[in-house]
């Protein structure tokens, strides 16, 4: 098996290298004079109708960015004296963040003139720049990011242009299609293709004389919403921000067409509804999502605009995912969201995170129990070890785990730091009654470094009030248990809970903000004493943000090592009363 593994991870690696040297020939083509020809000329009609309203933004992170905070994926930047394009980038992923406008939506949200003002300057700067001969700023992927949130902006603050500028900008526009149009087929795999293909058929809209291309635009379309869309509605990287993201600019095209009397293909609009469906069952209590696999918690404003639309409340959400791999444990006011899906398969996995029985849980408009989330703003062990088993609410071991990730030799440069994944054998079964819902699942990640499984159940009550839970790690007769090893038990807290301990440290009590308290108890034979430690958050913005966590420590026994643990709700707290 393992030798398999290793063959089929040469082949891919020689295949992407491949796929690498065609795209770069073809980007070599059309950036010499005769190729420049083909893509470059004068500007084109255009008409921008991108319905805003998908995409409303966070007003206080457009302050923030006019205020000279320019804190993006890659890297924390601030300097109030310079425009984000004038400083140096700390990294290349935030010049790619930078160069792709995704920060364009939380200035338009700014309710004073600032953001449009500040929006219209962006655009007719790099407009202006030299920036379409930069190899850097036209990859792809990036050109359709950035022509999608250029079509959103160019909606609303077209007409606050003079003549030069708006051609300028008709212009660049015109080019960076038409460059796309060339380009976007030889697209890397994965989620950039698909950006790709959705930046061409959304900017091909806004070019009332390019039928072919708009057909070109659809075509790649199709194709990769039938290989990348799950059959549930979930995207290949099981990230729920991602699908969230996608489905924005789907509904957005959706409704570009309309008006133009286009209709959008049914397999396309079969698969949107799938994706609402998902992401739905996906949303916390709190009307934020799950932090699962890279994904970020997204904003309550963007996450209604795509699920409800104007429309009356969607009925309760789906309870399992098969294909995406989530369970959906909910009652009364609780919800519990637990992983119980494989790892993403290639390109797809390059951010994903390798924590199976990960679990997140909220209550009302409270999130108590979270995972740690991906950090984007530090370097590549920080982010890899935002990845890893410790990061999520689950258990792990403290050392001589089988490494999920790719970190070295040429595939690790080739391929990026995918999950690898292929030993996981993840299962699960759901049972629901009158008293509650149950859920069993397990998987193999220790089976070969520590000769046993993690088996992990999970009960709610029908109030939604007791919440209890199982980790038994089950020794297996085909392998050595590790007996003795070390491992921790971990549930990470949102950063607005706090805990305490209570009844001399059998107990640990939780106040959230709204006043609600939830008492946490563990029993088991094989752990030392419950603890309260810090932690970090990074679900919010990928940002670290202190918080805390509930720990407890153990040794593998002989046999079966057995934890049980119970989350009670505990009614409004009058000491938290009392501070308010």
């Amino acid at each position: 098996m393992a030798r398999a593994q290793r063959l089929a991870s040469r082949f891919e690696t020689l295949s992407v290298g491949a796929a690498k040297l065609r795209q770069n020939l073809t980007i070599a083509f059309y950036r010499a004079p005769f190729g420049r020809s083909l893509w470059r000329g004068a500007n084109e009609p255009t008409l921008f109708d991108y319905p805003n309203a998908l995409r409303p933004g966070h007003a206080l992170r457009g302050e923030s960015w006019l205020a000279g905070d320019y804190s993006l994926p890659g890297g924390v930047a601030r300097d109030a004296t310079k425009s984000a394009f004038e400083i140096t980038p700390p990294s290349p992923q935030w010049r790619d963040s930078l160069h792709s406008f995704d920060w364009l939506p939380d200035l338009l949200a700014i309710a004073n003139g600032g953001g449009h003002q500040a929006v219209r300057a962006a655009i007719l700067h790099w407009a202006r720049a030299p920036y379409i001969h930069h190899r850097a700023s036209m990859r792809p992927a990036l050109v359709g990011r950035r022509l999608m949130r250029w079509a959103q902006a160019l909606s609303a603050v077209k007409s606050g242009f003079d003549g030069q500028a708006i051609a300028a900008i008709h212009t660049s526009f015109s080019a960076q299609t038409r460059w796309l149009e060339k380009l976007a087929a030889q697209c890397e795999d994965g989620i950039d293709r698909l950006h790709a293909a959705l930046g061409l058929t959304l900017a091909a809209c806004a070019l009332p004389q390019q039928g072919q291309m708009l057909r070109h635009g659809m075509d790649l379309l199709s194709r990769e919403i039938r290989r990348q869309i799950l059959p549930d509605g979930g995207h290949a990287s099981r990230n729920p921000a991602l699908l969230a993201n996608l489905l924005a600019d789907l509904m957005a095209l959706e409704a570009v067409l309309k008006a133009r009397q286009v209709e959008l293909p049914s397999a396309i609009a079969t698969a949107r509804m799938r994706m609402q469906k998902l992401l739905a069952m996906l949303r916390h209590k709190d009307g934020h999502l799950g932090v699962f696999q890279g994904g970020l918690e997204s904003h309550i404003g963007n996450l209604d605009a795509v699920l409800h639309q104007g429309k009356t409340k969607p009925g309760k959400p789906i309870s399992f995912a098969q294909k995406s791999g989530y369970q959906r444990l909910e009652a009364g006011d609780s919800c519990v969201l637990i992983d119980v899906g494989d790892p993403p398969r290639g390109a797809h996995s390059v951010a994903a995170h390798a924590a199976p029985l990960a679990f997140e849980m909220s209550h009302g408009g409270d999130r108590l129990i979270v995972n740690c989330g991906p950090n984007l703003v530090h370097g590549a062990d920080w982010q890899l070890a935002a990845r890893g088993l410790a990061a999520h609410s689950t258990l792990a071991f403290d050392s001589d785990v089988a490494d999920p990730f790719l970190r070295t030799g040429i595939g690790a440069r080739r391929l990026g730091p995918r999950v690898k994944g292929d030993d996981w054998h993840i299962t699960n079964r759901r049972v629901e009654d009158k008293s509650g819902i149950w859920l069993e699942a397990s998987h193999a990640i220790f089976l070969e470094t520590h000769g046993v499984r993690h088996n992990r159940r999970f009960f709610i009550d029908a109030a939604g009030e007791d919440i209890r839970g199982e980790d038994l790690l089950l020794a297996d007769m085909n392998h050595t248990a590790r007996e003795g090893a070390a491992f921790h038990l971990r549930f990470h807290l949102h950063p607005k809970v706090k805990a305490s301990l209570q009844s001399g440290g059998d107990a640990i009590l939780l106040l959230t903000p709204a006043g609600h308290g939830w008492q946490f108890r563990l029993a088991s034979e094989a752990t030392g004493d419950l603890r309260i430690e810090d932690s970090v958050y990074m679900g919010h913005s990928g940002v670290p943000q202190r918080c805390q966590q509930i720990t407890v420590q153990g040794r593998l026994v002989h046999g079966d090592t057995l934890m049980r643990w119970a989350l009670r709700y505990a009614g409004r707290q009058a000491t938290r009363r009392a501070r308010r």
